[in-house]
Order: structure tokens, then sequence, then C-alpha cells
């Protein structure tokens, strides 16, 4: 052990509404908190927002959508609005984005280009006078005084900084603010946590025969990739002639563990495994999938797509059996119809659906962490036990519980002296209709 010697950090912005992370959940709160009349602060770890929409090349908004048909016979209609809804329309509106897609024949996903969503965030974020972006900007401990979080340290290239503010909307996926504020964590175990993928990109498909093939590329791994990490997956065209990105990786610690990216030995060995697992992947097609015979591999996603680390312990925590049910809360601040998707450890990945027309909702208290009053948590470190996260973990009830995060946060810096629990619920989700997001 060393001991750090304490120092001073400049303090150098102050906000009505400090989000941490600019993922699809940061980029929610930080827009609805900034068009709520909020001065608000946006601080991003890489040097570009999106967080999995974009560094891990997802490629599919999922969770947009509910069957509101059979499973015979579907019809998809919006689940989340509000500003997921917004994104996905100036994506399709640009030609970079359409959906519904049916997946797995009972529910559908958005497909979209990432680069075109980059673009995007940066125009969304910088469109909002009230809202200032803070890139390559790392949190690395929150500053607690009397219950209340009254910073956020950032670690840059001139040392550590601080950003002051009245609320604080934890966003990083890995719950980061709150486990430096104290919040109590759940970080689930090597079988309660699920493995990620590293996605990868090929050029150069004959793209009407890979389109063709990948309805069967279960069929063709069964026969002939018992090698493979997945026995599954897709390859998926990404709106660039020739061009198709690769969802067929399973990334394990070398004892089969699923990656904990909080701790940086095994971040590392994920982002080296990773993208051994995708050149093991990309060889397959060229070897055994039609028109991939020309192909080559151009490139992985920045980072490993990660599923599941910390999630804080909150006033409610949404649990599996909320969403089997189709559970519904007095306080709902979002909703969902995404199945629970398992990324088990095993080379399958398990579904398990809704009912056709069924949804469940996020309450408001899942957003408050046990911890300081001014704190707001959104995105997949949400208060949700590991069979609630299968499911709600995904992008589009994230940016969801993001708005909801930010729209609540502008009101508790106005309202409430910061403290989070004490706002109006229903004015709360007066203004999130308002703003266009589905609740019920």
């Amino acid at each position: 052990m060393v001991r750090i010697p304490e120092r001073d950090a400049e303090v150098i912005a102050d906000a009505d509404v400090v989000v941490a992370g600019g993922g699809p959940a940061g980029i929610g709160a930080a827009l609805a908190a900034a068009r709520a009349g909020a001065r608000v602060v946006l601080c991003e770890r890489y040097g570009f927002l999106g967080g999995n929409f974009t560094t891990a090349v997802v490629s599919t908004v999922c969770g947009l959508y509910v069957n509101r048909g059979t499973v015979e016979t579907p019809t998809f209609e919006p689940a989340v609005g509000g500003i997921a809804e917004e994104i996905t329309s100036a994506l399709a509106e640009r030609g970079t984005g359409m959906g519904p897609i049916p997946f797995k024949g009972q529910t559908a996903v958005f497909l979209y280009q990432w680069w075109a969503a980059k673009r995007l965030f940066d125009h969304l974020v910088t469109a909002e006078q009230n809202l200032s972006l803070l890139l390559h900007s790392v949190i690395a401990d929150a500053i607690i005084d009397d219950g209340m979080l009254r910073a956020v340290v950032l670690a840059t290239k001139r040392g550590p900084k601080a950003i002051t503010g009245k609320v604080f909307i934890d966003a990083t996926g890995d719950a980061d603010v709150a486990t430096f504020a104290g919040v109590p964590t759940s970080a689930g175990g090597p079988g309660r946590r699920q493995f990620g993928s590293m996605q990868f990109l090929m050029q150069r498909v004959d793209d009407a025969a890979a389109f063709t093939a990948n309805a069967a590329l279960s069929e063709i791994i069964a026969q002939q990739g018992a090698h493979l990490s997945r026995d599954g997956g897709a390859v998926v065209p990404t709106f660039r002639p020739g061009e198709f990105w690769g969802a067929m990786t399973r990334v394990r610690n070398a004892d089969g563990s699923p990656i904990d990216s909080t701790d940086v030995r095994q971040a590392t060995w994920g982002e080296l495994e990773g993208r051994r697992l995708a050149e093991e992947a990309a060889e397959f097609l060229q070897q055994h999938v039609p028109g991939f015979e020309q192909s080559f591999l151009s490139d992985t996603a920045v980072q490993l797509g990660v599923r599941e680390t910390r999630h804080v312990i909150g006033e409610h925590t949404l649990t599996g059996d909320d969403v089997r049910r189709g559970a519904r809360f007095d306080d709902v601040i979002a909703q969902c119809a995404w199945p629970q998707e398992y990324h088990v450890a095993g080379r399958s990945t398990e579904y398990r659906f809704l009912p056709p027309g069924v949804t469940y909702q996020v309450p408001y208290r899942s957003l408050l962490p046990h911890g300081p009053a001014n704190l707001l948590v959104a995105g997949r470190c949400v208060s949700a036990d590991h069979h609630a996260l299968a499911s709600v973990r995904v992008m589009a009830p994230c940016i969801a519980m993001g708005q909801a995060a930010g729209s609540a946060a502008a009101l508790a810096s106005r309202d409430t002296d910061g403290r989070a629990a004490d706002i109006d619920v229903e004015e709360l989700q007066d203004d999130l209709r308002r703003a266009g997001a589905r609740l019920e």
C-alpha cells in the first residue's frame, strides 16, 4: 500500500445538475435536465459520447418496441418514447437507422450506424445552451458533506479537477460515483454477472450472399464452429456497401468466469481476449459463411461490450419477478418490454420473452440509491437484481431512465434543495409525458 498525499482540486465548473457518464442514460439525463432549465455539466471519459451506443459498436437499439400482436403475427409499436424515440427517429431520417426489425420472432430492434450516432450526439448536446460538456473526464472520487454529495473529482491530464453541483446523476454504467460516495452496491459474482462481447467489423463482403447466409449462421456454427466462443450470434449490414458488423463472441477470464470490468487486470485481459476472439470469428466467417470469402477484418469496437458490473442498492430493487409479471408502480418513470436476455457460462444465449403486449414499469425509487440525498442513478447501474437487469440494461430503457433522472434532478435542484426523494413524483410524471415519454 502507498498513501496518496492530500491535495486540493481546482473547481472547474459548478452546475445545478452534474451528469457522470455520456452513454445512453447520461445523454438522456443531460438533455432532459438542460431542457427543463437546469444548468448541466456532462462528464464523459472518452473523446465522444454514446457509451455502448458507440464505443461497443452494438448497432442495435434494443427495448424500443413492444409486440402488440401475437407470437404468430407480431405487430410492433414503441414501448419507449421521449428522447429515445427522438434519437432513433433522427437516425432514420438521415438514412442511418431503421426499425422495427423483427428479432427472434417475438420482439424487434432498431438498426443504426454508430458513426452517425456519434455525430448526432455531438449535435444534440451542443445545441443545448444550458449544457456544458467535458470529455476525457474520468470520475476519480466523490466529496460528501453532511449527507450530501458536494462534488465529483475528475482525473485529468492536469491532475484532479472538481465539479460542484446541487444534484448528481450517476450514469457511468459501473456505479462509479455511487461507489466513491459510499453507496452499497451489488457487484454480482461469477455466476451472477453477465458475460461481455467484442463486436467486430468486416469489409469487402458480398452483401446479398451474406445477408441470406445470416439466417443459417447458427446451423453453420453447429456444423463447423465448435471452437468458437458462442454457438450463435449475428452478422448484420451497417448501411455501408460491403460492410457488416459481427456479434459472435463471449469473453471470459482465463478461468472461464465473466470479466469484471471494474478490475483493471480483468479489464485488460478482456480487451486482449476480445480481440483474439473477434479475429477467430472473422476467420470462421471467411472460411465457412457465404459472402465472406473475400472479406477482411477491418476493426474491433473501441472497448469490450459490458453488460453487467455494479448496480446500486436503492429504495426499490427491481426484480426478475417484476419483469415477468409486468409490474406496475405508482411512481413509474419508464417502461420496458425487452426479454430477459442472459449471456451465460456456456456458448448459448438464453431469452425469456414477455407475453405479447406485456410491458413492465420501472419505478422512480429504483433511481434513488441508499446514499447521498442528492444522488440519482440511471442506466445499467440502476437498483435491479441480476434477473431484472437482464432486461432493463438495454439501450432504449437506459435512455428512458436517464431522461427521468434528468427531469427529476432539474426539479430537485429547483424545488427541494437537491433532495431527489422529496420531489413531487406526479409532477415528474407529467413532465415526462409532455416530453413524449411512454409510461404505460
